[in-house]
């Protein structure tokens, strides 16, 4: 697939390395020859220097950088402007100071790009943190903390770097930037996976689902993506319901169509529906770690949860199971007893598959005695055989009707589980999420808590949600939905720092503005490192009746 833009690329980095010294000072590494300039310094023998001229946001981002510096190594370093020359021989200079470092540092960013970019460069007794713009340095100074003086030996107070290290980005947009501007959200890559061949279909690229994969024996295949979406169309002009398998090499930078795949569980049944990307991260039963698992709904003659699977990084694939069998999908219809909406995940040895389950629908249109729908689960050990079903979201009330489940593991050591919560006293669907502390241990009658925003703005349906350490002491926890009742953005993305307890919104990163099924059930996937790989569904511009599926990589500094 053709890349659209490079939001944000990795020009050089030279790897920072720990050097033990005492002091402010410099010292020689004699393990090194004579050509080499290591050196190592100690953060308390460093000021801050910044512009006399600085911005407002400079001046305020200058104070919440003191603050980290002091909350991560105990040192309390002063801050300078820079026609004061009280500050020490050992300066952090941010900007567009009178020293010539800063000068010599912005050169070279010139020299490598005209682009929107950052540099930090260590010279002598200079560490340079420069750009072309204040957003520039917002994302260096983040860049920073998160990458090099989290690195640094508190004991020691040493901070990792050596005379000559350089980093050069360009950061791209700015997706988001928090209020004291210690967290930013960039993005570092922005392609399209897939663009229907035919113009004159209107396919659907809802369910759009993406991974990464990382358990694979041989670590030349560590790092390929994989993503998919449903095949289904919006007209009858439709000719191949089948699955694309779309893959990328160089994360996420071009996209190929490696296969189409069918429902090899159930043979001659309608697919389309709904797709799970997954990747055992150990054995389960026969199927070894780093098998590519694809979970899935048939839509005819009856609806099923299937699951397949691949050994060759998602070339072919052969069928495992189903687990699930349901009813017919009646239209909509109140009498439809459908399951929906697999999603995969591992814990504790159990491979666990989430869905929606409208079986139990009791008795008429508002299904006294039952349950309009369901958010129910089952688990194995072996994929033969699964546990009995238990619930995860059943409210009391017969005709609420939460779907299209969404699930992440947080770094306080809970699940997060988003869902669509309709019929529920709102006027349209609402997005709710609720925590657990294992997979298995729901509170099914807890709706959890209403997401919404400082305005009051809300989520209407079928969420994503994905959590990355990233971004502070808690981390970041990414939600986004279809539906959004902020009209300007339609979809907003939704951030928590504090596991779920509040949010914040922006506009979403990938444009949904004049996409009308745009945002439906996006995937999410963060990697080891803490990278935020996402795949939507905005508007083909080359094909108005049509959608794409978009990839965007986020990094959270």
């Amino acid at each position: 697939m053709k890349k659209t833009v490079s939001l944000m690329l990795l020009i050089a980095t030279v790897t920072l390395i720990f050097v033990a010294c005492a002091g402010g000072n410099k010292k020689k590494d004699n393990n090194k020859d004579d050509n080499a300039t290591d050196s190592a310094y100690t953060i308390d023998g460093f000021s801050i220097v910044r512009s006399e001229a600085a911005s407002p946001d400079l001046i305020k981002l200058m104070s919440g950088f003191k603050k980290s510096i002091n909350s991560m190594t105990g040192v309390d370093m002063s801050v300078h402007i820079d026609v004061d020359k009280s500050a020490s021989d050992y300066e952090l200079l941010i900007g567009n100071t009178d020293r010539p470092e800063s000068a010599a540092a912005l050169e070279e960013l010139r020299e490598k790009t005209d682009k929107k970019a950052f540099i930090i460069k260590v010279f002598d007794k200079k560490i340079v943190i420069n750009g072309f713009s204040n957003d520039d340095l917002i994302v260096g100074v983040n860049h920073f903390i998160n990458t090099v003086l989290s690195k640094a030996e508190i004991g020691k107070k040493t901070l990792p770097v050596s005379e000559g290290n350089t980093i050069l980005k360009r950061t791209g947009d700015i997706v988001y930037k928090s209020k004291d501007l210690l967290t930013v959200i960039v993005a570092e890559e922005n392609s399209d996976a897939y663009i229907p061949a035919r113009p004159d279909i209107n396919e659907s690229c809802s369910y759009g689902k993406i991974i990464k994969l990382e358990y694979q024996s041989k670590e030349k295949n560590n790092g390929i993506l994989l993503a998919t979406k449903e095949n289904g169309a919006y007209d009858s002009k439709a000719d191949d319901l089948r699955y694309p398998i779309l893959k990328s090499t160089d994360n996420g930078a071009t996209w190929k169509e490696i296969c189409r795949l069918d429902d090899y569980v159930n043979f001659g049944a309608t697919p389309g529906y709904q797709p799970c990307l997954f990747e055992l991260p150990e054995d389960i039963g026969k199927y070894k770690k780093g098998t590519v698992l694809f979970a899935s709904c048939t839509r005819a003659p009856a609806t099923t949860i299937a699951i397949q699977c691949s050994t060759s990084l998602g070339e072919s694939w052969k069928g495992v199971c189903n687990v699930e069998e349901g009813g017919f999908y009646n239209n909509g219809s109140w009498s439809s007893e459908g399951v929906w909406e697999p999603v995969l995940k591992y814990e504790d040895g159990r491979l666990y598959c989430f869905y929606s389950d409208e079986r139990d629908n009791g008795v008429g249109a508002s299904h006294a005695g039952g349950h309009n729908q369901r958010l129910v689960y089952r688990y194995t050990t072996d994929l033969k055989t699964w546990s009995e079903k238990k619930e995860a979201v059943a409210i009391e009330e017969p005709n609420a009707r939460p779907g299209m489940v969404a699930l992440t593991k947080m770094g306080n050591g809970k699940w997060a589980l988003a869902y669509e919560g309709c019929s529920m006293g709102y006027s349209t669907c609402a997005v709710h999420v609720k925590f657990a502390d294992t997979l298995d241990s729901w509170d099914a009658a807890d709706k959890g808590t209403l997401i919404k925003d400082e305005a009051g703005c809300t989520m209407g349906s079928s969420p994503a949600i994905a959590w990355t350490p990233d971004g502070g002491e808690c981390g970041t926890l990414f939600v986004t939905a279809s539906v959004s009742t902020d009209s300007l953005t339609r979809c907003n993305m939704f951030v928590s720092f504090d596991y779920g307890k509040t949010f914040t919104s922006f506009g979403n990163p990938i444009n949904l503005k004049n996409s009308e099924y745009g945002g439906y059930s996006a995937g999410m996937y963060v990697d080891m490192a803490g990278t935020l790989y996402y795949v939507n569904n905005p508007e083909n511009p080359n094909a108005k009746i049509q959608e794409k599926l978009e990839f965007m990589r986020l990094k959270v500094y």
